[in-house]
């Protein structure tokens, strides 16, 4: 699927702008949904990672636009950052600081306490990255992490991790195994086809399921038929 993105850092209040009104950017998002999120292989699938093979591709950019539209469309999320090295939704939101994901992961706690909601979107959850250095994503943190998406399965429609790149190493990869699927977003106009495959071998090879390849900064002048991958 193609995404068009004339900004690389569209801000938040631009996402959720685009999103209340029919814009192409809402449409785009809908066509993602209805062929990757509401294909038949993956009807029973609600966690979703959000990836890419190098740095500043728009994945979280990506995932925010998703985020947006399913909880307009009245889809209860949540989003996550486990971007652990460069966790990049507090800054979006403007809560840098704030405890999160890797708090949770290190002293528990209860992870209703440290949501972040816009009442513009009120179904819409996002649990930001934290404050706490998780250092190498050891066995033990998986097993948390794994444990504390179980718990939250039942609360949401779906639960989109805004990950690192896959070149960034072990710390994103062995999330693959804890959720559904993982969405790859490549950049039209920088990503190399070599780098794609060798994304996608790394998420398969580490028993990740590749449900989708999204194309982010589609130039317009790309023929129209280009619109899966």
């Amino acid at each position: 699927m193609r995404f068009r993105n004339k900004s690389p850092e569209l801000s938040w209040e631009r996402i959720v702008a685009l999103h209340q009104r029919d814009s192409d950017a809402s449409r785009a998002c809908v066509d993602v949904f209805r062929m990757i999120f509401l294909d038949e292989a993956n009807a029973d699938s609600k966690t979703f990672l959000v990836t890419s093979a190098l740095p500043g591709e728009g994945k979280t950019t990506m995932a925010l636009h998703l985020a947006a539209m399913l909880a307009t469309k009245g889809r209860r999320v949540l989003l996550i950052d486990v971007h652990w090295t460069r966790p990049a939704l507090g800054r979006v939101f403007g809560v840098a600081e704030r405890p999160g994901m890797t708090d949770l992961l290190e002293a528990g706690g209860r992870h209703e306490d440290l949501l972040i909601q816009d009442s513009r979107l009120p179904q819409l959850f996002v649990l930001p990255g934290g404050t706490r250095n998780p250092g190498l994503f050891d066995n033990a943190a998986s097993d948390r992490m794994g444990a504390f998406l179980q718990r939250v399965r039942g609360e949401f429609d779906f639960i989109l991790l805004d990950a690192a790149p896959t070149a960034s190493g072990p710390g994103v990869l062995v999330l693959n195994r804890l959720v559904d699927g993982v969405l790859l977003v490549v950049a039209c106009d920088r990503t190399q086809r070599t780098q794609v495959a060798a994304a996608r071998r790394v998420i398969e090879k580490h028993a990740g399921k590749l449900v989708g390849v999204i194309l982010s900064r589609v130039p317009p002048y790309l023929p129209a038929y280009y619109n899966t991958a």
